[in-house]
């Protein structure tokens, strides 16, 4: 039971965020009308959710709140809290975007603070407030493998971004009673905020069609993601949630989302026989993008150490699962460090061959 939740939460996290971070794009143009209080919310929803947005640079905002009951014995107690945010530049362009990106963990008994940096030339990791300098072998085969992502996905589009249109997303299908519920401040910009319930079954049919599409559109990281829900899926999803709400803000001006939040009640069924009773999770999603088309200064980092140093640390810790953890002193749930030898030398040997360094994960693949 506790590992059916894991797996329904786990799925539609990763389908929400997905779905936010595609947001910024689209493939049809907007009515260039500013949005007010009395705006029809078929209108908002429509150009907030297509239109031709140029969103060059931003700052990313993502907060993930858990509370999970019912499960403590088996080491799912809550409240987690995961933010991960700061400035992306470059979004627009074919080339690897600079970025400066920090991640937090903070629940079940652990703290951890992380980060990425990428300048366009150069790569950093953060990893416990300590920079390491990713090598220039391993950036060049990030760097390729992003262009070639980008390649795919203009060819598919004909220059289009990639957006919630392109994935076959449309809110207007699976919102329920949507309003406009009046203005409101993001980040500093004005915003019209609309609120509505969620047709759950309606949303995943809308999910499945991203799904397919994904991957042919060279979107980053949907290796993770299935090519399609199962029907079985379907029904843990179905069968979970107990309520889903959605926030969305949208720019009065430019019709650009500001910020999306997903609150979701989640309950397993409770089994035969069992002593424990259902599990239940109420999980927060806030997504924002703020300081848009705005500079940001992305500077080099000071004090670094070689990122064979870090790959070193973690292998002694266990991977990051096993950092700040005291249940398990060994970090048997990690790689160890021939794993993570092996795989630093099967990049290097694959040199400019993009394919094969990507294979080079599977040697770390448990």
């Amino acid at each position: 039971m506790i590992t059916r939740s894991r797996s329904v939460l786990s799925l539609l996290l990763a389908l929400v965020a997905a779905i936010a971070l595609a947001a910024c794009g689209g493939d049809e143009t907007a009515s260039g009308e500013k949005a007010s209080a009395s705006t029809n919310v078929d209108q908002l929803l429509k150009e907030t959710f297509t239109g031709d947005k140029k969103v060059e640079s931003a700052t990313l905002g993502l907060t993930v709140l858990i509370d999970a009951k019912g499960a403590q014995s088996q080491g799912v107690s809550g409240p987690i809290k995961v933010r991960l945010g700061g400035p992306i530049e470059g979004l627009e362009g074919k080339t690897l975007p600079r970025f400066k990106l920090d991640l937090a963990f903070s629940g079940a008994g652990q703290n951890l603070k992380a980060g990425a940096t990428s300048t366009g030339d150069k790569a950093f990791v953060n990893f416990n407030n300590q920079d390491y300098a990713v090598s220039d072998l391993v950036f060049k085969q990030l760097k390729a493998g992003y262009e070639e992502a980008q390649k795919r996905s203009t060819k598919e589009q004909k220059g289009k971004q990639p957006s919630l249109a392109t994935l076959g997303i449309d809110a207007r299908k699976w919102l329920t009673d949507p309003r406009n519920a009046g203005e409101a401040k993001v980040g500093g910009d004005d915003t019209i905020k609309v609120t509505g319930g969620v047709d759950v079954p309606k949303l995943l049919d809308d999910v499945n069609v991203a799904l397919s599409k994904a991957s042919s559109l060279g979107l980053q990281n949907t290796g993770q993601l299935p090519q399609k829900l199962t029907a079985e899926q379907r029904k843990q999803v179905v069968d979970a949630v107990k309520g889903l709400k959605v926030e969305i803000y949208t720019g009065k001006e430019d019709k650009i989302l500001r910020r999306m939040v997903v609150a979701l009640d989640l309950e397993a069924p409770k089994s035969s026989g069992s002593a424990q009773g259902a599990q239940s999770a109420a999980v927060k999603l806030d997504f924002s993008l703020t300081k848009i088309n705005e500079d940001s200064k992305i500077a080099t980092p000071s004090k670094t150490k070689p990122f064979d140093e870090l790959l070193a640390q973690l292998g002694s810790l266990g991977g990051l699962g096993g950092a700040g953890s005291q249940s398990d002193p060994g970090g048997s749930g990690g790689a160890s460090q021939q794993e993570l030898k092996s795989y630093t030398d099967c990049i290097t040997k694959a040199g400019s061959d993009v394919k094969a360094a990507q294979d080079c994960a599977k040697l770390l693949t448990p």
